[in-house]
């Protein structure tokens, strides 16, 4: 048995979602694979179906690598008075260290998938180039904020990656087709004198399944730098294949005969803000 959900792999969010939906359904029934071909990302996975990975990721519990002791110290802390806090010796600099750690530590999916969602931290391997959100923004937060988006049945579609809700948080920003809804320098005007009226109110939105798709296939899955020139490339891989060879197959270690590559640049919006620009076919060489 098979399910599919409508991709465009030239989203290079979606691509990533697409491997981060194999990645859980690896999880779920060892073994799945996946490949794309007509427009679809498809995965073979015995008796699993579509529903099964999405229910089962919105009743999972997603938290960091945090303690229960560290969270309830920092809420405690927190708690206090300015003028206790201020006045005891050590818990500023415990709070400072502790909320630090609340916004950056990696990511844990809780039983039954059992994932560690460190790869934004790995300067070794490149993964943190794709860290998207600033130092001060929470991926804990972040993430949260994508799944609780998820609790509608009505999007555990094959539609899913473009299904889309305003009033969600702030997201990854792996959707290319976000364009200019980063600030007002990249619309060009302004969006807080319009947010006093409904009529003239600009409400953000987000993909929440791509964007949490996403970064839970960036784990795996990551394409190929060339080197100083911010471009990256990946293979949509047209072959059934499991995650570990889709894995290689994906940023071309592995070729696949007759799969379309293609090569995406991320935009700078700050020195630590960045999004992921939407992708083109790979013809190869350098365009610098």
């Amino acid at each position: 048995m098979s399910f599919s959900v409508n991709v465009d792999p030239t989203n290079p969010g979606q691509f990533f979602a697409c491997c981060g939906l194999l990645e859980l359904a690896d999880r779920l029934w060892p073994g799945a694979e996946g490949w794309f071909a007509d427009g679809k990302f498809q995965v073979a996975c015995g008796d699993g179906a579509l529903s099964a990975v999405f229910d089962t990721l919105v009743g999972c519990c997603l938290t960091n690598t945090m303690t229960e002791a560290q969270h309830a110290r920092f809420q405690a802390i927190t708690a206090m008075k300015v003028k206790e806090r201020k006045s005891t010796p050590g818990v500023e600099e415990e709070e400072r260290t502790l909320g630090a750690l609340l916004r950056e530590a990696p990511i844990v999916l809780q039983s039954p998938f059992d994932m560690t969602l460190d790869w934004f931290a790995d300067d070794y391997a490149g993964g943190s180039r794709f860290k998207t959100w600033a130092g001060r923004q929470s991926v804990l937060d972040i993430s949260t904020a994508m799944k609780n988006a998820l609790n509608d049945p009505a999007w555990r579609n094959e539609d899913c990656l473009t299904f889309s809700v305003t009033k969600c948080g702030l997201p990854f920003n792996f959707d290319s087709d976000l364009g200019a809804q980063g600030g007002a320098i990249d619309v060009g005007f302004s969006f807080d004198p319009l947010a006093g009226s409904a009529l003239t109110r600009i409400e953000s939105s987000a993909r929440p399944a791509l964007e949490l798709l996403a970064f839970i296939g960036l784990l795996r899955f990551r394409p190929t730098e060339i080197k100083g020139e911010n471009r990256f490339l990946y293979t949509a891989w047209n072959r059934q294949l499991p995650v570990q060879v889709a894995m290689p197959a994906a940023c071309g270690a592995v070729p696949v005969s007759g799969a379309n590559r293609y090569e995406f640049r991320l935009l700078y919006r700050t020195k630590y803000l960045k999004s992921f620009l939407p992708a083109i076919p790979f013809v190869g060489g350098s365009d610098e």
